[in-house]
């Protein structure tokens, strides 16, 4: 009976273990990447990712703001 109580008790061990070592990996939400082309603002310099950058013409601007002023000369 004691032999039957162990081979049960070592029986659900391994099932729990094998399902938590089979079940499927959660994956963390991709951060979002910080590599790639920087784009410099033509009017403070600021270096801004190339996506992000408002581009007039060859010009990038790193805000809408900045755009009116460099259009205005400022």
């Amino acid at each position: 009976m004691r032999m039957l109580l162990i081979f049960i008790a070592l029986a659900i061990i391994v099932a729990v273990a094998r399902h938590l070592w089979l079940q499927p990996r959660r994956k963390h939400p991709r951060r979002r990447q910080l590599s790639g082309k920087m784009a410099q603002c033509s009017h403070c310099g600021m270096y801004i990712p190339e996506q992000e950058a408002l581009r007039d013409g060859d010009r990038c601007y790193c805000s809408q703001e900045h755009m009116d002023a460099g259009r205005r000369g400022e």
